[in-house]
């Protein structure tokens, strides 16, 4: 038996459940450890991106700023200190220069052995510029870290949870998330497709 070949466009619906979810979740933690000082919102409050929601206290953050300071003022103190022995190994330098124009008057040695000292003061100078620059980047590094003292909202939505209250120590690896936002403006449709 034959049969004609028909084209047809092919279609069948189907019912399946879906869900409606948000199309952004996140949980916010702190990620430094410290005190919650305030929380600005709860459960329901709508955030903006960027909105500061909580703030954190952390007392030996700013030791730790306050003594990255002091070996930034330590550092300069020691670069004053190299750039005024170079100047002086500079002044000997030419002096015996001057004076080993005259024959007899120096030895050879004693302007070679100047002009070694001349270039390690100068070595000198320049590592103790290295160990400002490298204070200076451990003081901003603490700064730094200080920002995370302030939590903000990373995209616009909704608090759905409230998980901490002010006085609470927060930042341990093992807390639970201190707010959870949700995006709702945007959702996402969940369906599993047998």
């Amino acid at each position: 038996d034959l049969t004609p070949v028909l084209s047809k466009p092919v279609s069948r619906t189907i019912d399946i459940p879906g869900e409606l979810q948000p199309f952004l979740i996140v949980g916010l933690r702190a990620r430094l450890p410290g005190y919650v000082e305030r929380v600005l919102v709860d459960r329901g409050s709508t955030v903006k991106e960027g909105q500061l929601l909580i703030e954190l206290s952390a007392p030996e953050l700013a030791t730790r700023i306050a003594e990255a300071e002091s070996k930034v003022q330590s550092a300069r103190s020691d670069h004053l200190q190299a750039q005024a022995q170079l100047g002086a190994a500079q002044s000997l330098f030419e002096r015996l220069k001057q004076a080993a124009a005259t024959p007899g008057a120096v030895s050879g040695n004693e302007v070679v052995q100047a002009e070694k000292q001349v270039d390690a003061a100068q070595a000198l100078v320049l590592s103790r510029q290295q160990s400002i620059r490298t204070a200076q980047a451990a003081v901003q590094s603490q700064q730094d870290l200080q920002a995370y003292l302030k939590i903000t909202a990373p995209f616009d939505g909704v608090v759905t949870e409230r998980l901490v209250h002010p006085g609470a120590l927060a930042g341990s690896a093992n807390d639970p998330p201190l707010l959870v936002i949700q995006q709702i403006a945007r959702l996402r449709l969940v369906a599993a497709v047998p």
